[in-house]
């Protein structure tokens, strides 16, 4: 592993000046030379720069000694820092950024960078979907430190600050276009979505307090308020049995093959699209979480062993995109008769919205495994025989999934009756 000082010349401001970067490389026979540049807080004019020496050239600065001091030991804070992970065993060249900018961070604090740094390592751990709300929290902070036109400092998060990030982000709007036609619509974030990103950024917060980074604490005071969460729709058993049907349209046919397998499994989109003939053993799915990388094991049902017998074991012979996948749901309801009027309700602060829709308005791959959740509850399965097919690990986000049914209701009390029956009966 090398480490020299550098600057990238060509990204010199109008004055000439630079960030001298700590480059630290590491190659061998077998794989591509892997390189990554770590920022230092200290700037120089190109012209004075000698790449040769890693330093600035005598004369060309009149406290050049002094700063070419600075930059050494910025040069052996790395080599340090190299030093610690190693032993520790193996670590990502990623890592060693980020344990720069932590020991660094009382002094530069970039926000951005930092967040950056520690993203750059939790992808390297968690899914593409597991990190999307990493992601789209910064874009949000982004906004909101151009709108406020004041910088975000780490250590002066407070409670102060999330009460104006969620003012700030309950006046962003979001456009949607239709898919019949060209209009575009704006509307404001649900509150369920401005509720995500105050609980990513106070995850974020508690994991960089944990590194023992200059953290306000005052940023535990703000109180997170939960929103009542509106009643779950989802396919009743005769809406499924239509799915049953085999349909001539080649494309949407394609759509029923796959919600009902989605259906019939709980798996998300990200794992049904990915089965193979490798994954079924002993008629049972076996495959870890594109999501969580849990284990999964479901039995297949008549219905699931059906769809998978028909594209011989391989669903990449159904699979659609994501996005046309979602559009094509709600047209497949639309067209066997999923449609009935309902009315979606959200929430908006103490406001409650009322939005009348057909029902095929709102189907999405979601519906499958909520369907599949919903109906293993209805007859009967433990939740945590559920959840050890679904891959849940915990009740709270499990039961977002669950739409209390009119005949879930039902059967609670005809298993009621049926256990202690009617008063004369028990006196007889």
């Amino acid at each position: 592993m090398n480490t020299r000082l550098m600057i990238e010349a060509t990204k010199a401001n109008n004055a000439g000046d630079c960030t001298v970067y700590v480059e630290v490389s590491v190659s061998n026979q077998t794989e591509k030379k892997k390189t990554v540049r770590i920022p230092t807080n200290i700037k120089i004019n190109a012209d004075s720069w000698s790449a040769k020496s890693q330093s600035i050239i005598r004369g060309k600065s009149k406290d050049y000694y002094k700063i070419n001091q600075m930059l050494i030991s910025q040069k052996e804070l790395v080599t340090d820092i190299i030093a610690e992970l190693s032993q520790k065993g193996r670590f990502q060249l990623s890592e060693i950024k980020q344990r720069y900018i932590e020991k660094t961070a009382p002094i530069t604090l970039d926000f951005f960078e930092i967040y950056d740094a520690w993203l750059a390592i939790k992808e390297q751990k968690m899914s593409r979907n597991g990190i999307k709300d990493f992601k789209t929290l910064k874009t949000h902070l982004s906004g909101f430190e151009k709108s406020r036109k004041d910088k975000i400092v780490l250590s002066e998060i407070d409670s102060t600050f999330f009460e104006k990030f969620e003012i700030y982000l309950s006046h962003l709007k979001i456009v949607e276009k239709s898919k019949d036609n060209d209009e575009a619509k704006t509307k404001l974030f649900a509150d369920s979505t401005i509720l995500k990103n105050l609980q990513t950024l106070r995850v974020y917060l508690n994991s960089q307090r944990d590194k023992g980074l200059p953290i306000n604490l005052t940023y535990k005071k703000f109180k997170i308020k939960s929103k009542p969460l509106p009643a779950l729709i989802t396919l009743e058993p005769d809406e499924f049995r239509l799915l049953l049907k085999k349909l001539e349209n080649e494309r949407l046919e394609k759509v029923r093959q796959l919600f009902v397998l989605q259906c019939s499994t709980g798996l998300r989109y990200s794992d049904v699209v990915k089965i193979r003939k490798n994954h079924v053993r002993s008629n049972v799915i076996y495959m870890n979480s594109t999501k969580t990388r849990q284990k999964l094991q479901i039995p297949l049902n008549d219905n699931s062993n059906e769809i998978l017998t028909g594209c011989n074991f391989d669903a990449s012979r159904i699979s659609i995109s994501n996005q046309k996948y979602n559009d094509y749901i709600k047209e497949l309801c639309d067209h066997i008769g999923i449609n009935q009027p309902i009315m979606r309700i959200s929430y908006r602060g103490n406001k409650e919205i009322q939005e009348p829709l057909k029902k095929s308005e709102i189907m999405s791959s979601h519906h499958g495994r909520r369907f599949f959740i919903t109906q293993n509850l209805i007859n009967g399965v433990r939740p945590e025989v559920i959840m050890s097919m679904t891959g849940h690990v915990d009740f709270r986000s499990f039961k977002k999934y669950i739409a209390i049914t009119d005949q879930t209701r039902v059967n609670a009390m005809e298993l009621w009756s049926k256990t202690f029956g009617k008063t004369e009966d028990l006196t007889q």
